[in-house]
């Protein structure tokens, strides 16, 4: 509970601190913070929490979908339904919500899919997945399609910045190859 309140402390310091000095101090500790393992668990925790303000909800939802864009390989492969049950609550709970965090908690869910062999995600892979849940859930349909329209968008964004190592792969195979 202490690392919430420092990092809800450092939000409010960089966003209200009249101190050019002090904000600077807060950004370069939520900087810093956001590379942490504890990012994880603590960005959940205040996106669950219904104290936390719009400013806690922007930075928290960015910081898990960056984490699950950059750093999923942290986790153990047992976090995946966790993890992934927590962003569809998320998604949920904010699908009338404030669009920017509806859709930092979508990309997070669509890079949690690129991660994330089709099968952990049931038969049919992460599009069944969704429209089981919007069968279950049709109240939250707007806040799935938002997940819809990100899905090939994070999917083709993932291979594009991964193309110069599929060239090179394939240009060592072919000189394997060749050889």
């Amino acid at each position: 509970m202490d690392l919430q309140n420092t990092v809800k402390e450092a939000l409010n310091a960089l966003y209200h601190h009249p101190d050019d000095t002090v904000r600077m101090q807060a950004d370069r500790y939520l900087q810093d913070f956001q590379r942490t393992l504890d990012a994880w668990q603590v960005a959940d925790n205040l996106l669950h929490d219904p104290s936390s303000n719009l400013e806690t909800l922007i930075f928290c939802s960015q910081t898990l979908r960056s984490k699950v864009q950059r750093d999923f390989e942290e986790l153990p492969a047992t976090a995946f339904r966790p993890l992934r049950d927590s962003l569809n609550n998320l998604l949920k709970k904010f699908h009338k919500g404030h669009p920017k965090v509806r859709t930092q908690i979508s990309i997070a869910v669509a890079a949690l899919a690129v991660h994330v062999p089709a099968e952990d995600w049931g038969d049919g892979g992460i599009v069944k997945w969704l429209r089981d849940e919007m069968d279950s859930n049709p109240e939250y349909i707007p806040g799935f399609l938002e997940l819809l329209t990100v899905l090939p968008e994070v999917y083709t964004l993932t291979f594009q910045d991964l193309g110069p190592y599929f060239d090179l792969i394939n240009d060592t195979n072919v000189s394997i190859s060749s050889h």
